[in-house]
């Protein structure tokens, strides 16, 4: 009895979802990226929406328009080509939706062309999500911000359903899920900075025995910087995590950079990040997650998920008057 009376003065403590931030996200290349509008020292720039990398970071092209001072970062970011950057700029202001941070240190990043490849001038990367709940909702081209002091479970505000609930692990600010390709179980990070979801070469020809360059796994790219990195393409049955499921996704397969090179780290974490040697298996990128809504309540460690609605958030319709 004193359990149960415990854990009901708990559930009435706690307090209800509370929005604290949030930005209207634009839309580019057909939803496979989602661009942040944010303004760094008084001047409006757009940063890739990127929950794969595991620090935000500017291109060279922004940091030099803005004269900014480049200084000895504390660890180097490879890109997924070869190019590497081991600088980094303190800005003054930093102001996204209703938040201002002053005094932010962000990486330079590594990719040479930033601007032309991807129409933005940087990443928004994790180290400026976990101490919130993060909302992105596709359907909506919405970033939120919620409070993380609100009663557990109670987040889902949104009316489409089913909601699924999808258990995490965080390793450097990575989502990590499990998911199952064809019946093989693996573990893949939720990556919005992917245009396209991948997987690691040796997992492709260890766990379904594909043959790289073959005609159903053709090569669709080679690093002009680099000729042992390369990239295939192939097409799966089914790909699953948690209730959603996806018929005959196709996936980049990507050369392993730490067995090509030598223990080197990537930027995103696509396969490995500047923090860890563990090599990733998958990632799920924007192919799939442009076609959801996902809440990620970090301090529960749990996605909840749905499919995406269409038009604006109910956050912030305007209410309908009613008929005369």
């Amino acid at each position: 009895m004193a359990a149960c009376l415990s854990s009901s003065a708990q559930a009435a403590d706690c307090k209800p979802l509370q929005i604290v931030n949030t930005v209207k996200l634009e839309r580019a290349n057909d939803g496979a990226r989602f661009l942040v509008p944010v303004e760094i020292n008084g001047t409006p720039q757009k940063l890739i929406l990127d929950t794969g990398g595991v620090t935000t970071s500017l291109s060279p092209k922004l940091v030099k328009a803005l004269g900014l001072k480049e200084e000895t970062s504390r660890f180097k970011l490879y890109d997924l080509y070869g190019n590497a950057s081991d600088s980094q700029v303190t800005i003054k202001t930093f102001d996204m939706g209703r938040a201002r941070g002053e005094g932010l240190r962000f990486q330079v990043s590594p990719i040479p062309d930033l601007e032309t490849e991807t129409g933005a001038n940087g990443l928004l990367s994790t180290d400026l999500f976990v101490q919130y709940d993060v909302d992105m909702d596709f359907g909506a081209d919405r970033l939120n911000y919620f409070s993380q002091d609100h009663c557990e479970g109670q987040v889902s505000y949104w009316p489409e359903r089913p909601v699924v609930i999808v258990p995490i692990t965080l390793e450097n600010h990575h989502i990590n899920v499990p998911v199952t390709i064809d019946g093989q179980e693996l573990r893949a990070i939720i990556d919005t900075g992917a245009d396209y979801s991948a997987m690691n070469t040796e997992v492709a020809i260890s766990s379904f025995g594909l043959k790289p360059g073959s005609e159903n796994t053709p090569l669709v790219d080679t690093s002009k910087t680099d000729p042992n990195m390369k990239e295939y393409s192939h097409k799966f049955e089914k790909l699953s995590f948690g209730g959603i499921a996806v018929t005959n996704p196709k996936i980049g397969i990507i050369t392993d950079r730490m067995a090509a090179n030598d223990l080197k780290p990537t930027i995103r974490g696509v396969i490995a990040d500047p923090y860890s040697s563990h090599i990733r298996q998958v990632i799920v990128g924007m192919d799939v997650l442009k076609h959801l809504h996902v809440y990620i309540a970090y301090k529960e460690k749990k996605l909840y998920i749905s499919p995406a609605g269409s038009g604006e958030s109910v956050l912030f319709k305007t209410p309908t008057a009613p008929a005369n």
